[in-house]
């Protein structure tokens, strides 16, 4: 017997999934936000991986509830998540991010970055599948090499604008 589901239970499902989206997001801005230093990096890589990828997939799920809603602008933004999420799938050993190291470290490299060490999308090779909604040019244009705490943070903010 199949079940039909009214307005009230689409719309707390759709609470859940954005809070736990909001909650793997936060888990990844934790994350990042304990690398203070660069000898931090490799003792929380792959936290920093797992928290990542949690909220990209999260990202993805949340998307598909919101697609209806969204502006151009922030349609484009969520297909790089999408675009990522895929690749995930085709790619097991995709790295996702890199490090930009703070202050002098050796091997020494030009130009110097004072502040807290930075954590960033990486440039890969396309492994998914082409038909897929999100795009290589929406990935590019919004996410590669930009800083991925800020890039969280501003897709939060349009999931939470397009939430029930």
């Amino acid at each position: 017997m199949r079940r039909v589901y009214g307005t009230a239970e689409r719309n707390i499902g759709e609470i859940m999934f954005l809070r736990a989206a909001n909650k793997s997001i936060d888990d990844a801005v934790r994350t990042i936000n304990q690398i203070t230093n660069n000898m931090m990096f490799d003792s929380l890589r792959e936290e920093l991986f797992q928290s990542i990828v949690s909220a990209v997939h999260f990202i993805a799920d949340c998307e598909e509830r919101v697609r209806a809603k969204l502006t151009p602008d922030d349609a484009e933004m969520l297909k790089a998540f999408l675009y990522v999420n895929n690749q995930l799938k085709h790619d097991v050993s995709l790295e996702l991010f890199y490090y930009d190291v703070s202050g002098s470290m050796f091997p020494m490299r030009f130009p110097f970055r004072f502040g807290k060490p930075g954590v960033y999308w990486r440039e890969f090779i396309d492994n998914g599948n082409h038909r897929a909604r999100g795009k290589r040019e929406h990935y590019e244009k919004h996410l590669m090499n930009k800083d991925i705490e800020a890039t969280l943070l501003r897709v939060r903010e349009i999931l939470n604008k397009y939430s029930t």
